[in-house]
């Protein structure tokens, strides 16, 4: 890969790390990982048979947790950004002939 790009890579995720929403978002992967009874539902709705009552209802307990709802909205922003830097590198890839 050229060099340019691997500099502007190695500048984009010292901008990333460097966000306040993505500094956000580590902070709060740290809280939710320590929050054992949070973690415990979780775990517990992967194994109920889903759109049951108790998984509905668990499903709702766990999005009313601010930390968490805080989290996954984070999670997709960072997702959307990762998938249009993806984009742009597969279109800089494909002019240089890249493989």
């Amino acid at each position: 890969m050229d060099i340019k790009i691997i500099n502007k890579l190695d500048e984009i995720v010292k901008l990333i790390n460097n966000d306040k929403d993505f500094k956000s978002f580590k902070k709060l992967e740290n809280k939710i990982n320590q929050n054992k009874d949070l973690l415990k539902d979780i775990k517990e709705l992967k194994e109920i048979e889903e759109y049951s009552e108790e998984y509905i209802e668990l499903k709702k307990k766990i999005l009313s947790n601010k930390d968490f709802s805080e989290y996954k909205k984070l999670e997709k922003d960072l997702n959307i950004l990762i998938f249009e830097i993806n984009n742009k590198l597969n279109s800089l890839k494909e002019k240089s002939g890249c493989k």
